[in-house]
């Protein structure tokens, strides 16, 4: 399995190293990204230094049997300690960064100087590409070599694991938090990796092995490296994702207030803004289309203002007693009157009604303490209802209030 995952695993992490060298050179300075391309790029040296050709290559460069192997298991090593690093400079200022990282990275100092030391004494002569570990793991210094290099995988995972779970809960980015549950949930998986070669470690000494789990073992740690190579990305990138759907929502907004928009605009032009100028191309981005929504938001209530004069006191009225009888109430009978009140002050504009000259109590505009995201969606709402709900057109049809009489009401 890992003569097709390794390859895998080694083109992502390039791909990744070479994202985020990008935004490096930006910010020469950003610690937490220097150590998250130290940590990319020693992933895709280990996955790489693993493939056959490279393997006996590098054997034949250095002159040692098997340094292959302890270059690849001391990239880990080190790509480990980097993604701790990583996540301690996003969590702490600096300074109490630095005091933090600093045990981490001398216990993965203490780790290599460790698989070295023992690598030298054993000194492995059998090239064994493919199956290192279980090869020579009956041998008891092998088992020592890679039983430190297990204890400092598992506990490293699981640190990442839990610090990345950890921060996903309070940030406040989306794809900040996808990105570190999917690097959480890669640094769960690898622990069955972990856990065979533990488990091949312990049945060693009774001369047995368990070859047929050994596809297990590298689909977990592969499949769990590239969960977090994407993860530690899909901050930067994964926005992108969202643009159809961003695209579509502003499209289906605009489209519903249009009809609203459009007929306060023919009653009271003025409230038109001025357009900005764009390129061609600017018209298909989502941000493009969601500026004209907030346009369209600001319009409607510039019109609402204008034409506040003319509310039907009565057809708010009627409206709202409809509804709370048909069984309307909180939202839905907020709507109602809102709509009801727009719907009133259109048919009184269009028939050239006189405004009232009392002052005219303002119904509800949208949830208290909302944002424009809020504000938009209900704009949305009450068009929708001002066209489509029967009880705001019997209470706009319902009114005892004629045009003609506009005059006599306001003496």
């Amino acid at each position: 399995m890992n003569v097709y995952l390794h390859p895998v695993c080694a083109v992502v992490a390039w791909l990744a190293f070479a994202y985020k060298l990008s935004g490096l050179r930006k910010s020469p300075r950003d610690y937490a990204l220097i150590a998250l391309c130290g940590a990319l790029l020693f992933s895709a040296l280990s996955f790489t230094v693993a493939a056959p050709s490279v393997y006996h290559g590098i054997n034949r460069l250095v002159g040692i049997p098997n340094s292959a192997a302890l270059l690849s298991m001391g990239c880990v090593v080190v790509l480990l300690a980097c993604q701790q690093v990583v996540l301690t400079f996003w969590a702490h200022p600096p300074g109490l960064a630095w005091r933090r990282a600093r045990p981490r990275v001398l216990a993965a100092v203490l780790v290599l100087a460790a698989l070295i030391g023992l690598f030298v004494v054993m000194s492995p002569d059998d090239e064994r590409p493919k199956d290192f570990s279980l090869y020579y793991v009956g041998q008891p210094l092998y088992a020592g070599y890679l039983l430190i290099y297990l204890v400092f995988y598992t506990v490293a995972e699981i640190e990442i694991g839990r610090l990345s779970n950890r921060y996903a809960t309070v940030s406040h980015r989306l794809w900040l938090r996808r990105g570190l549950r999917l690097t959480a949930a890669g640094s769960w998986l690898t622990l069955g990796f972990s856990l065979i070669r533990i488990t091949d470690i312990v049945l060693s000494q009774h001369s047995t092995v368990l070859r047929e789990l050994e596809t297990i073992a590298w689909v977990c740690g592969d499949m769990g490296a590239l969960m977090t190579h994407i993860g530690w990305t899909l901050p930067g990138w994964g926005p992108a994702l969202s643009v159809p759907r961003r695209w579509l929502r502003a499209w289906r907004q605009y489209r519903r207030l249009r009809p609203l928009w459009h007929v306060l605009h023919e009653l009271t032009p003025t409230i038109e803004l001025t357009a900005p100028a764009n390129g061609f191309w600017s018209r298909f981005r989502p941000s493009t289309l969601e500026f004209k929504v907030y346009r369209q938001v600001i319009e409607i209530r510039d019109g609402q203002l204008a034409l506040r004069s003319y509310t039907d006191p009565d057809a708010v009225r009627i409206a709202r007693e409809l509804g709370r009888s048909a069984g309307c109430s909180g939202k839905d009978l907020q709507a109602i009157e809102e709509a009801a009140q727009l719907a009133s002050m259109v048919r009184a504009r269009e028939r050239n009604a006189l405004p009232s000259v009392h002052p005219v109590p303002r119904t509800v505009t949208g949830p208290q303490g909302s944002d424009l995201s809020d504000e938009i969606n209900w704009l949305v709402r009450v068009a929708d209802v001002m066209t489509n709900c029967p009880y705001v057109a019997a209470g706009v049809q319902g009114s005892r209030v004629d045009p003609t009489l506009s005059a006599e009401r306001q003496r």
